[in-house]
């Protein structure tokens, strides 16, 4: 394994910035901060100049900003990772969104805290798991290949369509769902507008979705996924009923449950949205396991449940907590993730029914939502 310190280039036009940032990634140990750039062009000048494994990029620059240096770094160094350096505010969000689906494996946003030491704390919390997985992409493909190449390949036959791996564990069938579950984090932004937008107008089950996100940005990523689907998108509120054929996007900063109306009010016993700010669980919040714990209480009848990109383990509980009642349950395909944790802490505790590529998971859910209709 490259025992090699990671290269970072941190790109930004605020120099106080640059040197925070700086001095936070040389501390935590095996990454060096190879280079510094204030704009978009000397960033690209930079990477002309020898390899880096990950820019740190800021959106908002003078001249080239950041979605249009994005787009260079992707056409021309496939293989150099980008995390986004955000803003706060709405318009910051709606960029920082447009750049997760255009390739950006994820984003940190800028301390607004008046507390330098707590700012540094912060960043480094952000800044840790993301190193770490850059560093594990980075060394799988430094790795040599164990076959070497003695000639050209000829030109590889069409590709058959994506198979999907039915696990030996897989529990009975549900013979028909009544909701349909999401738990989605790093690389989300870019699988989900593969995924919605892939569902037909008449799919018949609610869609209640965790993306790991701030407050402020899942309500871009809804605005996003609505001008793609065929679906109504939105992010979540406090009380409204749950509805087939609509996604619901928990709030960025609250946990989104499942509630039962009260017999006494109006539209008695329906499912409704319930939004809080309770402690973080698997250092998230939304958390995808309160949310499926709550599906595990108010849902009777079959549960399908869809795990996709992202870090962590958050999902495994709440699907195990799913699975005591029916539940069915799907996780995005190790080679199709930008992320693949939260699918394999699922696989790993046999969990998953099924093992679907992203490329086939719209199909695949589409299908089974129609059992038993």
């Amino acid at each position: 394994m490259n025992l090699d310190p990671l290269r970072v280039m941190v790109v930004d036009d605020t120099v106080t910035y640059r040197r925070i940032l700086s001095d936070v990634i040389e501390g935590m140990g095996d990454a060096e901060v190879v280079a510094t750039a204030p704009q978009g062009r000397l960033a690209l000048a930079r990477l002309e100049q020898g390899p880096v494994d990950l820019v740190l990029l800021d959106l908002e620059m003078p001249e080239m900003d950041g979605l249009e240096t994005l787009g260079h770094i992707r056409r021309l160094y496939p293989e150099t990772s980008v995390v986004m350096i955000s803003g706060q505010n709405a318009r910051a969000a709606e960029a920082t969104i447009r750049a997760l689906e255009q390739g950006a494996i994820d984003f940190i946003r800028k301390p607004e805290g008046n507390d330098p030491d707590a700012s540094r704390q912060e960043l480094k919390d952000t800044l840790k798991p993301l190193l770490r997985h850059v560093r594990m992409r980075h060394n799988l493909r430094a790795e040599p290949s164990a076959i070497p190449v003695v000639a050209p390949k000829p030109a590889a036959p069409p590709q058959p369509a994506p198979r999907i791996v039915t696990t030996h564990h897989a529990a009975p069938m549900p013979a028909r769902f009544e909701v349909l579950g999401v738990g989605v984090s790093t690389g989300g932004p870019n699988a989900l507008g593969d995924f919605i937008p892939a569902l037909p107008a008449n799919f018949p089950l609610p869609i209640l979705l965790v993306q790991h996100m701030p407050p402020g940005f899942t309500a871009s990523l809804a605005e996003h996924l609505a001008k793609r689907s065929a679906l109504q998108v939105c992010e979540a509120t406090e009380g409204e009923t749950i509805r087939p054929g609509r996604v619901y996007i928990a709030p960025g900063g609250r946990h989104m449950v499942v509630r039962r109306r009260p017999a006494n009010g109006p539209d008695p016993e329906a499912l409704i949205i319930g939004l809080n700010e309770n402690p973080p669980e698997n250092s998230c919040r939304p958390s995808v396991d309160v949310l499926f714990r709550s599906m595990a209480a108010q849902y009777g009848g079959g549960i399908l449940s869809v795990i996709m990109t992202g870090m962590g383990n958050d999902g495994r509980e709440g699907v195990r907590a799913m699975k005591r009642g029916s539940c069915h349950c799907l996780s995005q395909s190790a080679d199709s993730c930008v992320v693949y944790g939260m699918p394999l802490a699922v696989d790993e505790a046999g969990l998953s029914d099924e093992r679907v590529p992203l490329a086939a998971l719209a199909y695949r859910v589409n299908q089974l939502a129609a059992r038993g209709r």
